[in-house]
């Protein structure tokens, strides 16, 4: 108190220091009243909490004395009780008698009750066992009811019984047995009915309600007792019977039963045996789910769930005859069937039939196969698809390749184009498996497009080294086969079709390319076969006999156009390519003999005639060309005209002009190739020539 004193005149001090820093300050009463006012407001303050503290002291004394005095009013009422209580020691001892009596009472009244079921229990049973035949189920149970309730008072009354006895607790027991046997034939006879939904419901729902009653009595009965157990420790014999967990293993049972019931074939007795046992299996799925909501709901009590029910045991069932399934092994297009079924579970065929939809949410339902099991099928379907496209490709190409020897042309499509039937089948194949396994998941279709992809770039190769092999055996024996020219025309259009599916469908630029360039590749084998009958008379360009003979060119003009016959039916882009890529080898082979020094002009006259001829022939060839195929590029045979004309030239001082305007034009022309022109010509010596290549 004394620092804190001490610490408040300290700041006071500052303050009225600080309020009094200059001489023109005159507030100093004002400062006062103010302080006066606070200190006036603090202390009012104070004496109110200290007020109010004070009350609160006051009632908390006085409540603590009220509970003091009821403390001790309690504790002599509690010594009073105490007194009571030892005062009544020898009332148990004087009431026995009493209780002894009154017991003895309640087992003779209990035994009046029931004298007529205890004297009549064999007829009962009779009688009950004549109802059960006859289907008066309900019946059956009211004497059994009756039985049963007869023997239970009796048995709760030597349960009551201080000194109770086991000889007349078994042979009530052993007395009543025949009920006991009688509820077990009742309960069998229920089962009967329950096993039979389906079908009963259909016609006569009132025996299925029955049942139902008879079920839930006796689980009502069960409660009673287990709560009667719970009070006075007494259950009855046979309880309890849990007739209701019995009712619904039955109905499990049945749906169990049901699925397994369909007798399907062998594999080797009908190779679609698998896809019209999962038919049969949605059909009947389907109808008796229909059944249970439509029929069956009304009649079971609500608690029961029932079309809920239904659906789990028919899920469970079906899961288990799948698992089966496949544990007994599946092929192939089986592995298939599988998938698509189960992918089209939920669909509207089946589980998500709109029917159905309103009572069953398809998300809930948990998958009919664990996660390995669906994934161990679909690799082997996938390795199963991978093995037969390898197959299937392998065999299509074979046979392909063996309708390449025929001794009949190969099929035209609508537009006169030769084509074999591999690209349809290779299509067809192809996109069917594609189809499946989009049907089956995404993730496999990925899988699926991969190995299509990696096998149809095997097949571009190996369609190559077919076309490779089939013309190779040609050339061995070129009269055979016979339709040789044709088939490979047919192959070029396969190439363009199997490009375009590549390209379209799969977007495989590479591909694409890789089969456009076995098409080109086809086309110069075309080619080959043109040259070869042409090669005789090619050779014999710019020899002596040339000058004098057109033969030759005849010759080649002829076979072209024969061979054009058959090249009409290839594809627009291929057909061109090849009329090209004939007349630029048609001029190459007269390049190679003007350039091959086959023969020497040795005066003006014969390079004249030479010229002339060479010009004559080039407006043959670019005539022939030009009406047989069309072009918008620069005829290859232009440039035999330079050639020409250096051939011709008569004034030698001109050649140097005349050679510029070839190379200028032919800018890859060679002096090697300048100089056989001039060596041809016979009329410049090895300096001359020199000479002119250097200016």
């Amino acid at each position: 108190m004394i620092k804190a004193e001490s610490e408040a005149q300290e700041r006071a001090i500052k303050q009225v220091s600080a309020m009094l820093q200059r001489p023109d300050q005159d507030k100093v009463e004002q400062y006062k009243r103010r302080v006066a006012r606070k200190k006036a407001s603090v202390e009012a303050r104070l004496k109110a909490a200290v007020q109010s503290q004070l009350d609160g002291v006051k009632t908390g004394l006085y409540q603590m004395t009220e509970a003091l005095n009821e403390v001790k009013q309690i504790k002599n009422h509690l010594v009073d009780v105490d007194d009571m209580y030892l005062s009544c020691g020898s009332l148990s001892d004087k009431m026995r008698d009493i209780k002894d009596i009154s017991a003895q009472h309640r087992q003779l009244a209990t035994a009046m009750e029931n004298l007529k079921h205890i004297f009549g229990v064999p007829e009962e049973v009779a009688k009950a066992r004549d109802l059960i035949k006859d289907g008066q189920l309900l019946q059956a149970h009211k004497v059994l009811t009756d039985l049963e309730s007869s023997r239970d008072d009796l048995l709760y009354e030597q349960h009551r019984l201080d000194n109770q006895s086991e000889s007349d607790i078994k042979q009530l027991q052993a007395y009543f047995s025949e009920a006991a046997a009688l509820s077990d034939d009742l309960a069998d006879s229920l089962w009967k009915v329950l096993s039979k939904t389906i079908s009963i419901v259909r016609k006569d729902s009132a025996s299925l309600v029955t049942v139902l009653r008879i079920v839930e009595r006796e689980q009502r009965a069960d409660m009673k007792m287990q709560e009667q157990e719970s009070h006075s420790g007494f259950l009855p014999p046979g309880r309890p019977k849990r007739w209701r967990e019995k009712s619904m293993e039955t109905l499990k049972r049945a749906v169990e039963d049901r699925v397994e019931s369909d007798v399907y074939d062998t594999r080797e007795q009908d190779k679609m045996w698998l896809v019209r046992h999962l038919e049969i299996l949605r059909r009947s799925v389907l109808d008796d789910l229909r059944v249970v909501k439509f029929l069956g709901v009304p009649c079971f009590p609500p608690v029961y769930n029932i079309f809920e029910q239904f659906v789990h045991w028919y899920h469970m069932a079906l899961s288990n005859h799948l698992q089966s399934l496949i544990s007994d092994g599946l092929e192939g297009n089986e592995i298939i069937s599988l998938l698509t079924w189960l992918n089209q579970y939920t669909g509207p065929d089946l589980m998500g039939h709109v029917e159905l939809a309103s009572s069953l949410d398809t998300n809930k339902l948990p998958p009919l196969l664990d996660d390995s099991v669906s994934e161990s099928l679909m690799q082997t379907y996938f390795e199963t698809t991978h093995t037969n496209m390898l197959s299937w490709m392998s065999k299509s190409l074979e046979q392909d390749s063996a309708d390449w020897m025929r001794e009949e042309e190969p099929e035209t499509d609508v537009d006169g184009y030769h084509r074999t039937s591999l690209p349809v089948i290779l299509f067809q194949m192809i996109q069917q498996t594609m189809q499946v396994a989009k049907t089956i998941s995404e993730a496999l279709k990925q899988r699926v497009f991969g190995v299509c992809i990696e096998e149809l770039n095997k097949f571009v190769r190996s369609y190559a080294e077919a076309i490779v092999s089939y013309k190779e055996e040609h050339f061995k024996d070129r009269e055979l086969p016979h339709y040789y020219t044709l088939y490979m025309v047919a192959a070029t259009n396969n190439c363009e079709a199997f490009a375009d599916f590549a390209l379209k469908k799969f977007y495989l630029q590479i591909t694409y390319l890789e089969m456009t360039n076995v098409a080109h590749a086809t086309c110069g084998y075309l080619l080959d076969e043109v040259f070869v009958d042409l090669k005789p008379h090619f050779d014999s360009i710019f020899q002596r006999s040339w000058l004098n003979d057109r033969t030759a060119v005849e010759t080649i003009c002829v076979t072209v156009e024969d061979y054009y016959s058959d090249y009409v039916h290839l594809k627009p882009q291929f057909f061109t390519w090849i009329m090209e890529q004939a007349e630029r080898r048609v001029v190459v082979e007269y390049l190679r003999g003007a350039l091959g020094r086959r023969i020497k002009l040795s005066n003006a006259a014969d390079r004249l005639k030479a010229g002339e001829k060479l010009l004559q022939e080039q407006q043959m060839l670019s005539s022939l060309f030009g009406r047989l195929a069309s072009s918008n590029v620069r005829s290859p045979c232009e440039a035999l005209i330079p050639i020409a004309e250096v051939i011709k030239l008569q004034d030698k001082s001109m050649m140097p002009l005349e050679l510029s305007g070839l190379v200028n034009k032919y800018n890859d022309a060679s002096i090697e190739q300048m100089q056989a022109l001039l060596a041809m010509r016979g009329d410049f010596s090895a300096s001359e020539a020199k000479e002119v290549m250097l200016e």
